[in-house]
């Protein structure tokens, strides 16, 4: 019994090594680095807006919607 609790004990142990994240230290720096952060947000802000403005542009081509100055309607 006290095998088999020390096996059960080690695999414990060894498995949550294994999900552990392994940093860089320039990947650590760059996390740290208030510039790079600074960018990702605004690139990712922008990213978003060009998915909504293509959404609409798609929407405008389409014969089954109608825009008007309060929004759209459908059919």
């Amino acid at each position: 019994m006290k095998i088999l609790s020390l096996l059960l004990l080690s695999t414990l142990l060894f498995s949550e090594h294994i999900y552990e994240k392994k940093i860089s230290p320039e990947n650590e720096a760059a996390m740290k680095n208030k510039k790079i952060t600074c960018r990702w947000v605004c690139d990712k802000k922008v990213y978003k807006e060009q998915k909504i403005a293509d959404a609409i542009s798609f929407y405008r081509g389409s014969k089954y919607y109608i825009f008007k100055s309060e929004g759209f309607t459908s059919f």
